[in-house]
């Protein structure tokens, strides 16, 4: 059999027992420039590493994310901390914009306790139910965060409209400038921190989830400038307006929030619905259609997918009948120009290339 299913981090796979491929879905062999399916499973086992002449199985790459875990792990506590401080000030001044930041916070929070238990099971080893591992899971909670952003935009909104038409509110001023102005100062801070810290990372778990102390420190600022504003009314004799500054500030900021939910929405809903990246394809084919006109394969079918970091790619080749097939090497060489050509593989990567004699089984 002249088929290899590879994932590319080979470096840092363990063996799995018993665990096996149809050779007639990812591994048609080349006969004579015909592809013969057979009906057997391929079984790699540690006494059999090579289910058969010239076939490997490679699966299961652990992904070493404790840097990841540990920043989720922080962000968590801090930002728990600033929910329960927005939801006490809001109380206890009135301010129902206040009040929002706090909630908003919270569900903040739970969101990145979705993500931490996401960022630990990324990291175990597939299973016989999960084989390809559970980098599935981070879009979904991308997409749960970012539906909650969105309602809870609405929600202010709606709110902020009938506060106005309520005739506004009274808030205790000092209070809640002293809260704004500290916590400007500290959701800054952080996301900056965090910002750097995924420079390393390189996680889209932390970048996403970043967009929520820049969210939270955005509504800090527009408080602050907004409560400021309220207390030059309130000292130049105009009070009776500076009731409406707080229902107006919550109306502004759910507004400001809808960019940022839609900016997790858009490419968490692509990857929930199994919609394929084009800068991948588009790559894919480059490097395939240069393969092509290098080696002259008669033709060539590609199939990519996205899930979060993970990116799956198959790339099934037809061969022309006389292609000089020398060795299971010929095809390996081919294999590892193709992978060489999509950049460099990591336990991220799925990468399966097969080659036929036959267009039917690219069909």
């Amino acid at each position: 059999m002249l088929a290899k299913n590879v994932n590319d981090d080979a470096c840092i796979l363990t063996a799995r027992g018993a665990l096996g491929f149809f050779a007639s879905k990812l591994a048609p062999t080349i006969n004579g420039g015909k592809s013969v399916k057979t009906g057997h499973k391929v079984h790699s086992t540690p006494e059999n590493p090579t289910a058969s002449s010239g076939s490997k199985v490679l699966t299961g790459g652990i992904v070493s994310n404790r840097g990841e875990q540990s920043l989720l792990k922080q962000s968590t506590i801090l930002m728990f901390a600033v929910a329960i401080a927005g939801i006490v000030t809001g109380v206890v001044s009135g301010a129902q914009s206040i009040l929002f930041d706090g909630f908003f916070s919270l569900i903040a929070t739970a969101i990145k306790v979705l993500m931490l238990i996401t960022a630990k099971l990324i990291a175990k080893k597939s299973n016989e139910r999960f084989q390809f591992g559970y980098w599935h899971l981070e879009p979904m909670v991308l997409l749960i965060e970012g539906s909650f952003l969105l309602l809870i935009a609405i929600y202010a909104f709606l709110n902020g409209v009938f506060g106005i038409i309520n005739g506004g509110r009274e808030i205790e001023l000092g209070l809640v400038i002293i809260y704004a102005a500290v916590f400007t100062v500290v959701e800054f801070a952080y996301f900056f921190y965090v910002r750097y810290r995924n420079r390393r990372l390189k996680s889209s778990l932390i970048q996403f989830d970043n967009i929520s102390w820049l969210v939270d420190a955005m509504l800090s600022v527009g408080l602050l400038v907004s409560f400021l504003a309220a207390l030059l009314l309130k000292s130049q004799g105009y009070g009776e307006w500076a009731v409406y500054v707080d229902p107006l500030i919550l109306i502004l900021l759910a507004l400001s929030m809808l960019a940022p939910a839609f900016k997790i929405l858009r490419p968490a809903l692509r990857e929930v619905l199994g919609i394929a990246p084009d800068h991948l394809d588009d790559k894919v084919r480059e490097v395939v259609d240069a393969a092509q006109a290098r080696h002259g394969f008669e033709d060539y079918v590609s199939y990519v997918q996205k899930h979060g970091r993970a990116r799956f790619i198959e790339i099934h080749v037809v061969l022309p009948a006389d292609y000089p097939v020398d060795s299971v090497a010929t095809l390996d060489g081919l294999r590892e120009e193709i992978s060489t050509g999509l950049g460099t593989p990591d336990a991220a990567r799925w990468l399966t290339i097969s080659f036929t004699g036959d267009r039917k089984w690219i069909a």
